[in-house]
């Protein structure tokens, strides 16, 4: 991956956690609001591969990890597995079609939240919110409208890599 790309990916992780804290609180559906750093970390594992969106899966996940009263580390760990998974079950589908991220967003954010509730219980902490069903399936339903935003967006600046960069700068 370029440097670009990598300076890129930290710009787009900074504007989702932005845009996570004061813009997708105002868009509660049912008590629930898209995560868009989730939703960022499974774009680039599709994109650039299962170590790109574990990095940004934990880079994302600290930010909130930060910005929350919950245990430090949690939702760094759920995002950065969701991330790599995503990486790794890309490669197991024959289409690369926006198909694919919204399939891999709607399963990996019911594994995300079953991941992140199973981390809490193991941790010791007392007072959870009730884990229904209903929920988990709006929040898996409003990450795919993310998805049908941030794909497009983020496939459209893709940045050549060193190797072809060369080639470019070679033939002019």
């Amino acid at each position: 991956m370029s440097r670009n790309r990598e300076l890129f990916l930290f710009v787009v992780v900074a504007l989702a956690f932005v845009l996570q804290l004061s813009v997708m609180p105002q868009f509660k559906l049912l008590g629930v609001q898209p995560d868009l750093i989730l939703v960022v970390a499974i774009v680039v594992a599709v994109q650039d591969g299962p170590v790109a969106g574990a990095v940004v899966g934990f880079v994302g996940g600290m930010l909130q990890d930060i910005a929350s009263p919950q245990v430090m580390g949690v939702s760094a760990l759920t995002k950065t597995l969701a991330g790599f998974m995503a990486g790794v079950l890309k490669d197991f589908f024959m289409t690369y079609s926006i198909l694919l991220p919204v399939l891999l967003v709607f399963f990996l954010t019911f594994f995300e939240i079953l991941l992140h509730q199973g981390v809490m219980v193991v941790l010791g902490e007392d007072v959870l919110p009730p884990l229904r069903a209903g929920v988990m399936f709006a929040a898996a339903l409003y990450n795919v409208l993310a998805v049908l935003v941030i794909y497009p967006l983020l496939r459209r600046f893709r940045f050549p890599e060193k190797e072809d960069s060369l080639l470019v700068t070679r033939r002019a």
